[in-house]
């Protein structure tokens, strides 16, 4: 019997060497693909200039609230409003990277839940107590909050400063908008603070991790990429249609940015900078980004490249968008429903290469909690 199984044993050695006998540290995906290339300019010439941006932005809003808190003028309110354009505009860069230390202090609940909870807000200025730190208020701080109390609070500029100036809940008024600059300022230098070299250094943790498991830096890239885009398509373009319940009811207030009338500017920046990080692009620089780690794996969807399926719709997504006239979405949902139908499709018609065929390419799995109405 002994002599069998030796006999047995170098056809067997032979057989496995054939068929590439799989190991447990063999990889099902494995590429020559240098993933720490891509984690490195993912993380130093994106996530970490996007949140430094942010950082400095916000304060440099928080600063500007004050300044108009102390002295209500038209002068004072175009200027914050302007800071605050560029900095809920950066906000769609950094939305994209909600792990790590940005899940750790629940960034996007804090920056940009929408629509914002007007009768909630009013509230809270009438009876100066509140705490914006409480799932209570979270829709009512962040940009939204902003949006609301810059643009929404009267039908005139001279109506809003008097406002802040001279009605009865004026002080109360201002100390609510420094409440909610600050907190915004708190949430975003806390996660910069986390990911740069001189503080916690997260950016080494990320940038020095392989593997695609889950919780792994690509891993986690791949599933926040996925969920701001869906968040994108959504939120921004499909809530305010109604797109999962028939287009019934159309609801035009639910966009983002109502009050301000920015929201095609605000989901055109989302969607741009969901392409760049697929990229890798930054500064008009084409990067390593996930564009090359499937252009590795040789990942195709019918007779095409994945990536280059991936990237032309992207284009296609953006296209729609940018086709909408008038140039506010809330405005473009009332005048011509059927162009911003055509927007939601080019945006649903993504999902199914990022959320399926680029996972499957790179053996990454989506764990994200998801909408089981999604359509994908």
């Amino acid at each position: 019997m002994q002599k069998t199984i030796f006999g047995i044993l170098p056809i067997f050695v032979f057989l496995c060497a054939l068929s590439a006998c799989k190991t447990d540290t063999n990889d099902a995906c494995a590429t020559d693909f240098d993933q720490l290339s891509l984690l490195s300019n993912i993380g130093n010439n994106i996530i970490l200039p996007s949140y430094q941006k942010l950082a400095q932005e916000a304060t440099d809003l928080d600063v500007a609230a004050v300044d108009f808190a102390n002295s209500p003028s038209i002068g004072n309110l175009i200027t914050l409003r302007n800071l605050f354009q560029g900095t809920w505009t950066t906000w769609q860069s950094a939305s994209i990277f909600e792990f790590g230390p940005a899940e750790t202090e629940e960034l996007r609940t804090y920056m940009n839940n929408f629509p914002v909870f007007v009768t909630r807000l009013n509230d809270a200025i009438t009876s100066g107590n509140y705490d914006l730190q409480t799932e209570t208020y979270s829709y009512t701080r962040g940009f939204p909050a902003l949006d609301y109390l810059l643009y929404g609070i009267a039908n005139s500029d001279n109506d809003i400063v008097a406002l802040y100036n001279t009605a009865s809940d004026a002080n109360n008024r201002k100390q609510y908008l420094k409440d909610v600059t600050a907190l915004i300022k708190q949430k975003a230098n806390a996660v910069y603070d986390t990911w740069k070299v001189s503080g916690a250094n997260y950016l080494n943790t990320f940038t020095s991790t392989e593997g695609v498991a889950n919780g792994k830096p690509i891993s986690n890239l791949i599933n926040q990429l996925n969920q701001t885009y869906e968040l994108f398509k959504n939120n921004k373009i499909g809530t305010p249609i109604s797109a999962k319940t028939g287009y019934v009811p159309i609801l035009p207030a639910n966009v983002e940015a109502y009050y301000s009338r920015q929201s095609l500017a605000l989901a055109l920046a989302s969607v741009r900078a969901n392409k760049a990080v697929f990229l890798g692009l930054y500064n008009n620089t084409d990067g390593v980004g996930l564009d090359d780690y499937l252009m590795a794996t040789n990942a195709s969807k019918g007779n095409e490249a994945l990536h280059t399926v991936i990237i032309n719709q992207y284009d296609a997504a953006i296209s729609a968008l940018v086709a909408l006239d008038p140039s506010s979405l809330h405005d473009a949902i009332n005048t011509d429903l059927n162009a911003v139908k055509t927007s939601y499709a080019a945006a649903q018609n993504q999902v199914v290469y990022l959320k399926t065929d680029m996972p499957s390419a790179l053996c990454t799995s989506i764990t994200y909690i998801d909408n089981v109405d999604d359509g994908d």
